[in-house]
């Protein structure tokens, strides 16, 4: 493979605009913007990790059984980022929208689940993850085959 003149790559760029997509170390796609309604199997694997599971207070639903569900509305230009994703398992991704209930979050501070009478519940994450990842590095980069 090798490099284009800046000036093919500014002709693309110009016919076709661009997506931004942010990789992890290994190469996989964890953030596509808005370009992708539904989130890709290594953002869910990344929701997963992170959530364990349904995040719905109480409930004990494991990641396999959950939906992966946009915090910001993808209809009102809500974005297919992980930090604005969270796991729910099929119940509550349900109840969340037929009940009118909304969740919220600041930047990278905890989910907040909102009522539609204004009540809130934090929503931390399961008591086996909270300690799991504490001064976690994430692992060195995979080595690839040459090709």
């Amino acid at each position: 493979m090798r490099p284009l003149p800046q000036a093919a790559i500014e002709q693309r760029i110009c016919d076709t605009g661009t997506v931004k997509v942010t990789v992890d170390g290994s190469g996989d796609p964890l953030n596509v913007g808005r370009e992708s309604r539904l989130f890709t199997s290594p953002q869910r694997v990344a929701l997963a990790a992170r959530d364990g599971g349904c995040r719905w207070p109480g409930c004990e639903s494991p990641a396999s059984h959950c939906e992966a569900h946009h915090i910001d509305p993808y209809s009102e230009g809500g974005r297919t980022d992980i930090d604005r994703g969270i796991l729910l398992c099929r119940f509550h991704h349900m109840h969340l929208h037929h009940q009118k209930w909304r969740i919220t979050r600041d930047g990278k501070a905890e989910f907040v689940l909102r009522g539609p009478n204004g009540e809130t519940r934090e929503m931390p994450r399961r008591a086996g993850l909270r300690h799991l990842f504490e001064n976690y590095e994430p692992p060195p980069r995979r080595f690839r085959q040459q090709e």
